[in-house]
């Protein structure tokens, strides 16, 4: 398991991560024992301990006119970053009041991996029309994340805000399975002949498009511009109007 990774989830650089890691598996340690533990040099450690005691991670104590570190148990970090997620919430108003009315440029951003996949769906959820249009295979999504991702993920905040979408779908076996759960998902569902492939999936929202490749680029190009996405919308409109209901 990457416990550092776990640990700097909490709001830690990764060095800061490795030397409380480091306290955690000692119970109290001096500097000298947590670079030799976290393997890094003193002088690091040193630099990252005051990080770690201003989020609390980390407890001075004195004995014999020496310092040692012990660390914070970990249920108490994970409270103190809800704490924090806490008060940006209850701030997030007072924030988007101080935004620059300016006018919105054209932007191409290419996001990669499980992680940029998940930051288009935060995209797509955070558009102020509640509905979406997707070409797929169907398949392409499995390429980034687990089955069980979509299911507990994009479809669970899907319905929960209210997003519908429809979807233009290559005809198979994994894509007639997906077509028997429309009802439930939110979405409409119209079949593209086999012999059309459609190996990059597209997604349109009002104001963005987002074009998301399968193995092995694993790469996703989002496009924000009203007018692009008000085209593939009209695109998406004619290929829907010509195909019948499956």
């Amino acid at each position: 398991m990457d416990y550092v990774g776990l640990v700097k989830n909490l709001g830690l650089t990764e060095k800061a991560a490795r030397v409380y890691l480091a306290a955690l598996e000692m119970g109290e340690a001096t500097v000298q024992d947590l670079a030799k533990r976290a393997v890094l040099k003193r002088t690091t450690v040193y630099y990252v301990l005051h990080e770690l005691l201003e989020f609390g991670a980390l407890i001075v104590t004195k004995r014999n006119r020496k310092q040692y570190y012990v660390p914070e148990e970990p249920k108490n970090l994970l409270k103190r970053a809800r704490e924090r997620i806490a008060d940006v919430e209850d701030s997030l108003a007072s924030l988007e009041e101080r935004k620059h009315a300016v006018y919105r440029r054209p932007r191409v951003s290419f996001l990669y991996g499980p992680t940029g996949f998940k930051q288009v769906w935060d995209l797509i959820f955070a558009s102020s029309e509640k509905n979406y249009s997707i070409m797929t295979l169907g398949e392409n999504f499995l390429d980034f994340v687990q089955e069980k991702y979509v299911l507990d993920q994009i479809i669970k905040t899907k319905r929960k805000l209210g997003f519908s979408s429809r979807q233009l779908i290559t005809d198979s076996p994994y894509a007639r399975k997906i077509v028997e759960k429309d009802m439930r998902e939110n979405r409409a569902s119209k079949l593209l002949p086999s012999r059309y492939p459609l190996l990059f999936t597209e997604i349109v929202c009002k104001d963005l498009v987002a074009f998301i490749s399968p193995r092995p680029d694993n790469l996703i190009m989002v496009i924000e511009n009203t007018s692009f996405a008000k085209t593939r919308r009209a695109a998406f409109e004619i290929l829907w109007n010509a195909l019948p209901n499956p």
